[in-house]
């Protein structure tokens, strides 16, 4: 019989959501093995052996994100209408903040001498490569108007961006209110990519 594991999922999980909650409430100058390990109540020796110190943590933390994130984009059906498509996208995106809210700021704002691995941020990438799929093949069919799809990805990501920022923080309220937002904002932008460009004054 083999020896049990000393420290198995149930301790990663909880190491990996504390770890969220100090980053994200208190900065990453409160990030401390010690301190995680007290709070969640085993030793220090743990954390080195799940996650082999604090770079192994913060990868940990930021593949998690990226993971969910990339998955639940991967997940969404082509729609008849790409216009469809691309809202359920920007609704997937909300759906993977919701679930790892606290590893959200990880993607965006980092932390101080920690860079992601290339094969971790290209992980993260796969949802903005299905978005650009999405985007290309409405370009194809002629839904979208003087408009390249980079340009119109980086629109719905400074959107959905904001959205989620404002989320986690509680800004726009209940879920359901903020789902409401969510959908009523993007359903607008991508309709907006349907009608040719204004001419910038």
């Amino acid at each position: 019989m083999g020896r049990p594991k000393q420290h198995g999922e149930a301790t990663r999980k909880a190491l990996l959501v504390r770890a969220g909650q100090v980053l994200q409430r208190e900065g990453p100058e409160a990030l401390s093995l010690r301190r995680l390990a007290a709070d969640v109540g085993t030793t220090t020796r743990a954390v080195y052996s799940v996650f082999g110190g604090k770079e192994g943590l913060l990868s940990a933390m930021y593949r998690t994100m990226g993971d969910t994130l990339a998955r639940l984009h991967e997940a969404v059906p082509q729609d008849p209408d790409v216009v469809v498509e691309l809202v359920q996208l920007c609704l997937a995106y909300r759906e993977s903040v919701r679930r790892h809210a606290t590893l959200y700021p990880l993607l965006f704002d980092g932390v101080p001498g920690f860079a992601p691995s290339s094969t971790d941020k290209e992980q993260a990438r796969r949802g903005l490569v299905r978005v650009l799929s999405s985007l290309n093949r409405g370009i194809a069919e002629g839904r979208f108007h003087d408009r390249t799809a980079n340009d119109m990805a980086h629109e719905l990501l400074a959107l959905v961006h904001g959205l989620a920022s404002l989320e986690v923080k509680g800004t726009l309220g209940g879920a359901s209110r903020a789902r409401r937002l969510w959908k009523d904002a993007t359903s607008t932008l991508v309709a907006g990519f349907c009608a040719p460009s204004a001419p910038i004054p």
